[in-house]
């Protein structure tokens, strides 16, 4: 369906991000009508059995419309172009979309919670097993895992977190439909009234899976670690060029889809002509935007190269820092001679997870740099990666 409607709708379009717009629109829709199909068929022949927990599968479907929604909405506002008011784009406004279906999930897990829990108190009768009941679930789980399979499908391929999102929720929904045909089973097969602790167990799932939706959406609001491989992939790219010696403080600013800014510091030999080495720059930043659809901006860090002074200072003060702790490394570094003491200037990056604060980390540092050489004066500068 979803490619039958692409077809239809997207194939004059060749703009990625409109594609991209385009997709999440079709998909969308095509949930808000599919659920809605399943939540009135679900809500009425759960009246009519007497199933608690059909009636509230057919309730989560129709509190699925609403996330569908919502990831529609999502989508027209991470669409917006740049503004004055928001100059990096609406990108995130996707993220926020993808929150509020997580906390859709974990609201009818709650309450799906509550039914439960009074049904198991008042006795409630079980329902009874029919052809409908099971044909009827038998196509909701069909249809929800046809909507959970296109939704990672475009998500992964878009890096959609609310189409994402929505796959999930249609996963577990599909575990929600084959729950209650297990306890229909039990109570017909061994008249066993499982209804209400099948009901149980599935709100306890669904509220497992809003947990994590929600984690996931609010590391990317708070702005998580870029993917390694991506790291990776751009130092190589930097590196390949030969006037670069060195890379540090790389970061991937994440405003949402299609809406990413790269910093990092380039390092490049002292010596060599500054107009023709930012040229070079200018270059590699037209060749991250192409590559990566972004916008980046180098930094370039002059440094000494093939000095023996200050390559043997250099190594002095790695084995030092070793002594700290093994994964500690340096950029940036400088060595400045005086008549007293000589200045050693750098940046000293280390993990987030050494338990030192910067300033112990500093004074550590200085330390086992002093029992090198007294004379040495480090000028440090801590970053944590």
């Amino acid at each position: 369906m979803i490619a039958l409607l692409s077809r239809i709708f997207l194939h004059k379009i060749q703009d990625e991000a409109a594609i991209r717009h385009g997709y999440g629109m079709i998909c969308g829709a095509v949930g808000i009508f599919l659920n809605l199909i399943l939540s009135c068929f679900k809500i009425v022949l759960g009246v009519l059995i007497g199933s608690l927990a059909i009636q509230a599968d057919g309730f989560n479907n129709l509190g699925d419309v609403g996330s569908s929604l919502v990831s529609l909405g999502g989508f027209v506002l991470s669409n917006k172009k740049p503004d004055k008011e928001h100059p990096f784009g609406h990108g995130r406004a996707e993220y926020l979309s993808a929150l509020v279906i997580a906390f859709l999930i974990l609201l009818m897990g709650v309450e799906l919670i509550k039914s439960s829990v009074e049904s198991l108190i008042s006795h409630a009768p079980a329902p009874v097993f029919t052809v409908a009941a099971f044909v009827v679930l038998l196509c909701s789980i069909a249809v929800k895992l046809y909507m959970a399979l296109y939704n990672t499908r475009y998500g992964k391929k878009y890096a959609s977190s609310a189409m994402l999102a929505t796959a999930k929720d249609s996963l577990f929904d599909c575990i929600t439909s084959g729950a209650v045909l297990l306890s229909m089973a039990l109570n017909h097969f061994w008249g066993f009234n499982a209804d209400p602790w099948c009901s149980l167990a599935v709100s306890l799932l669904i509220l497992w899976g809003g947990y994590g939706t929600a984690k996931d959406t609010v590391d990317l609001l708070l702005g998580q670690k870029a993917d390694p491989e991506l790291l990776k992939s751009i130092t190589d790219t930097v590196m390949g060029h030969e006037g670069v010696m060195g890379v540090h403080d790389l970061v991937v600013h994440d405003y949402g889809p299609g809406r990413k800014m790269i910093t990092l510091h380039a390092e490049v030999d002292e010596k060599a002509d500054m107009l023709s080495t930012h040229d070079m720059i200018d270059n590699i930043e037209w060749e991250l935007n192409e590559k990566y659809n972004c916008l980046s901006t180098i930094h370039m860090d002059p440094i000494a190269v093939n000095n023996p002074e200050t390559d043997a200072a250099k190594e002095q003060v790695k084995m030092a820092l070793a002594r700290i702790d093994e994964r500690i490394t340096i950029h940036d570094f400088r060595l400045v001679r005086g008549q007293t003491h000589t200045n050693l200037v750098f940046d000293l990056s280390a993990p987030f997870d050494i338990k030192l604060s910067d300033g112990e980390l500093k004074a550590r540092a200085a330390a086992e740099i002093a029992a090198v050489d007294h004379a040495f004066n480090p000028v440090i500068t801590v970053d944590r990666r």
